[in-house]
């Protein structure tokens, strides 16, 4: 979609968090002196549904000691741990008949949405998947596997 759509906004994001130029955005308020203390970010869309207390447990999960990015010096990828976690995305069974468009890409919905459920193609062979934009993931982690080759780091555990 190009750099101005979600990643770029991340990565400009990303940058004011780290003590990079607030340019990128048109109104900033609040104590900045706070963002570089900023260790996860959690990503939403307007139409994304968080249950009560999912945002503790998505932070908890990635500060475990475990599930901690490591990444290999020599080849520069993730080894261990991950960066990134996201959701399973899918088409709420009440907002399924909202427009002609939902009815036509939300599948086949019913009583039990999990019959049909897949994981993304690539986390399974390849151990790496695609960030959508939704989910949480470590700043540093994010930042640096954004210049750095594909690797553990960044597929649902």
């Amino acid at each position: 979609m190009g750099y101005e759509r979600k990643r770029g906004k991340l990565t400009e994001f990303n940058a004011l968090l780290r003590g990079g130029s607030a340019e990128c955005f048109s109104e900033i308020i609040g104590d900045l002196s706070i963002l570089p203390a900023i260790k996860f970010v959690i990503s939403l869309d307007t139409d994304t549904q968080l249950p009560r207390d999912t945002a503790r447990e998505l932070v908890g999960t990635l500060a475990h000691p475990l599930n901690r990015p490591e990444f290999d010096p020599r080849r520069g990828i993730c080894t261990e741990g991950y960066s990134i976690l996201q959701p399973r995305v899918c088409v709420s069974l009440p907002s399924a008949g909202r427009s002609w468009f939902v009815r036509l890409f939300a599948g086949d919905v019913g009583i039990d949405p999990y019959t049909r459920a897949a994981s993304d193609v690539y986390q399974g062979p390849f151990h790496e998947g695609s960030f959508i934009g939704k989910g949480i993931y470590d700043v540093d982690a994010f930042e640096r596997r954004g210049r750095t080759l594909p690797g553990k780091c960044d597929f649902e555990p």
